[in-house]
């Protein structure tokens, strides 16, 4: 590598670092410092040179003044763009979390998440507090199935109320949706032009499963909107979903993958194919910024090839680290940016050496094609863990065993979209990507389902590494490797891979129309409640892993307390109930009832109701009895039973702030509002199942979506782990 191609990627890395120095800390202190350590450093080399000892230092000294520029600059820039962002009454509505009427366009596919759809909007006005302003910043439209309606480009006005997002954040806030988006302006020819295709090429797939009706717009232009929650928890948990979200990770593996297929010794045609599919890539999504930065991504891989200098594409895509910040200094702390240029990098400057080192195990087709997404895989492992604890072994060999189609479904489901007007040619290639598209869902099913799937994120890098190491050993040293292969083989042997069991600090458990919560608390787990008996309280104890040391029983109706002898049996030797209600229980062998009333703590667990003893002669009367608890796990967790409206306006007055929320008697219409509000819980969960008293309520749900998410034990056991829940 040159002079100059070091000093490009130099300065590079200087602007990335100044940029996220400026978003969180303000430029003044990055030039003070900039200008502090250049000044520092140029002096100290003129006193060298001029006692003779400095004359090699020549070659640095351009490289110190292009890195001070850099840093220079981008604090400058970033400051610009900084400056602009705060003009206008928007930021200071956002600390003031105020409720707006925004105007702007639509950025972003809609994204489902849980009980959620995230829209991006640029915002063009803001009016709130009897102003109107022009709006510099996005804006992230959190909503519910209203916004799935949105279309790129579209301008549209909504009412919201705006949070504060973290500093250095892409957008300037979450804007929760109060009320239905009203279109303003239609969106653009382009994508006008994409929605009439997509809703075209969706026609052709309606008798496709859902889950390949969702991954076929989802591979063509990253609209995943309508893949069923369960398949994509599929995609994640063995590292396909960026086969749905065009980044620069995903541009560069398809790019990387089509040269592979088509063979780097017909560079012409090579680059050709891969250049068309990513053209068309960028047409059909309407060049939205994401896609943009993407492409560029996806040309410095294609430059390295034509080039015939892997090496040569590092100073291009340190170019393209700079025009992408220098237009959007946010993309800085992105993790999207930071995983498009980490696998570009990586894809560029180790994909020969993996290739070679894995082709006498592999064969040469077989490593052309695992080189890729383990390169990618292990370049992007150590951030992806910052997202997330864990990670599958099978990821590769799933990225590896959908390669051969990616390409080509993508192609085709590129071509049904453009095609899809045109009779018989638009069918049949939407029928020929969805069955590409139907080999991913069916890969990541499998293989999701998998022992490996969930493991710690450090152990899946240690095994490619251990997969590498062993690669090189063979082509180097034959020997050697059999005997490390026998050892791990024979360790191996004496313990199966580990099973996934998700980190959690609590645990709502499907357990059908009934309620039943896990959370641990001082190195003790408590279970409050078991749904009734048979509906799934076995299966949610299996999933998470968990032994109950203490059993709290809120009442003892049967949709709360009809698996008590199955957690009896399973080893725990202490149950709470509340006052009076201990003579009601079978009597259990070595098992120690405790009651408990309202002003207790036992083990640092509140007890806010029932305060004495009640004979009761109804079932509404016994709710009204139910247990109210409210814990600390880092943040407060508040399980109220089957609590009434008369317990729950009487509650309403004391002190019961929490930031989780188990909404009282599986989200019956009896809910007070006034207890909801001083809950002002950020995430309300809704146990309920199949039934016929028409839980949860609408009003209910309204009622506590009013103050933050809402999410539901319908689709299947919550692990909520705390810093996830904000």
């Amino acid at each position: 590598m040159s002079h100059g191609d070091l000093r490009i990627l130099l300065a590079a890395g200087a602007w990335w670092i100044a940029t996220i120095g400026s978003l969180l800390l303000g430029a003044g202190p990055i030039i003070t410092i900039a200008v502090t350590i250049g000044g520092t450093l140029f002096c100290t080399y003129l006193v060298r040179r001029h006692f003779g000892r400095g004359k090699q230092i020549k070659y640095w000294t351009p490289t110190l003044l292009v890195i001070v520029a850099a840093v220079l600059l981008a604090s400058g820039v970033t400051a610009a763009h900084d400056y602009q962002a705060k003009q206008g009454t928007l930021p200071s509505l956002i600390q003031a979390k105020a409720v707006v009427t925004v105007r702007g366009t639509v950025e972003s596919y809609p994204n489902p998440a849980r009980d959620k759809v995230l829209v991006t909007m640029s915002v063009d006005e803001v009016e709130g507090r009897g102003e109107i302003s022009t709006g510099y910043s996005t804006v992230m439209l959190v909503g519910k199935e209203s916004l799935r309606e949105l279309n790129l480009q579209e301008t549209v006005s909504v009412l919201v109320r705006l949070e504060p997002t973290d500093r250095g954040s892409q957008t300037a806030a979450w804007a929760t949706v109060l009320a239905e988006p009203v279109l303003l302006k239609e969106a653009g020819p382009v994508s006008r032009w994409i929605a009439m295709r997509a809703d075209a090429m969706m026609r052709h797939l309606s008798g496709e499963l859902p889950q390949v009706r969702g991954l076929v717009p989802g591979l063509a232009i990253g609209d995943d909107s309508e893949i069923p929650e369960i398949h994509g928890d599929a995609l994640a948990a063995v590292n396909l979903t960026h086969l749905t979200a065009v980044s620069g990770a995903h541009v560069s593996m398809i790019c990387s993958i089509v040269l592979n297929l088509i063979g780097r010794k017909h560079r012409f045609l090579a680059v050709l194919g891969a250049a068309g599919v990513l053209g068309a890539l960028i047409l059909a999504t309407g060049a939205q910024p994401s896609v943009m930065r993407a492409g560029v991504m996806g040309v410095v891989v294609l430059a390295g090839v034509w080039m015939r200098r892997p090496s040569s594409a590092l100073p291009a895509l340190g170019v393209s680290i700079v025009v992408l910040l220098a237009t959007d200094p946010y993309l800085a702390l992105a993790y999207g940016f930071i995983l498009s240029v980490v696998s570009t990098a990586a894809i560029i400057t180790w994909t020969r050496q993996v290739t070679a080192l894995l082709a006498p195990v592999f064969t040469v087709p077989g490593a052309n094609l695992l080189a890729v997404p383990i390169v990618a895989h292990l370049a992007c492992a150590p951030i992806i863990l910052m997202l997330s604890d864990t990670a599958s072994l099978w990821s590769a060999l799933a990225n590896a065993l959908v390669a051969p189609v990616v390409p080509a479904g993508t192609v085709f489901a590129l071509a049904a979209l453009i095609c899809a007007p045109f009779p018989l040619l638009g069918p049949f290639l939407a029928w020929l990507a969805a069955r590409c598209v139907s080999w991913i869902d069916i890969v990541a099913g499998e293989l999701a389902s998998w022992p490996g799937s969930g493991l710690p994120g450090e152990l899946v890098i240690l095994i490619y590494l251990i997969v590498l190491l062993l690669a090189w050993l063979l082509t180097y040293h034959r020997r050697t490797a059999y005997v490390v292969a026998t050892a791990g083989l024979g360790a191996m042997s004496m313990r199966f891979l580990p099973s996934s069991t998700p980190d959690w600090d609590i645990v709502a458990c499907d357990v059908g129309q009934g309620a039943a919560t896990l959370f641990r608390h001082r190195e003790t787990t408590y279970l409050v409640d078991t749904g009734m008996k048979g509906e799934g309280l076995e299966d949610c104890l299996e999933a998470s892993g968990a032994r109950v040391d203490i059993l709290i029983l809120t009442h003892l109706h049967d949709d709360h307390a009809g698996e008590a002898d199955l957690v009896i049996a399973s080893g725990t030797r202490e149950v709470w109930v509340g006052p009076g209600i201990g003579s009601q229980l079978p009597r259990w062998d070595d098992v120690h009832v405790r009651e408990v009333k309202a002003g207790e703590s036992p083990d640092g667990i509140e007890i806010l109701w029932p305060e004495r003893e009640r004979n009761c002669t109804s079932s509404s009367c016994e709710n009204d009895q139910s247990l109210v608890v409210r814990v600390d796990l880092g943040q407060t967790l508040l399980i109220p039973g089957d609590i009434e409206l008369m317990t729950q306006s009487r509650l309403a007055r004391a002190d019961i702030a929490s930031d989780i929320v188990l909404v009282p008697h599986h989200g019956s219409p009896a809910q007070d509002p006034e207890f909801a509000r001083a809950l002002g819980a950020h995430l309300a969960i809704l146990s309920y199942g199949e039934n016929s008293y028409g839980h949860p309520a609408p009003a209910t749900i309204d009622l506590y979506a009013t103050y933050g998410e809402i999410r539901t034990t319908e689709g299947g056991h919550i692990f909520l782990k705390i810093d996830d829940t904000k």
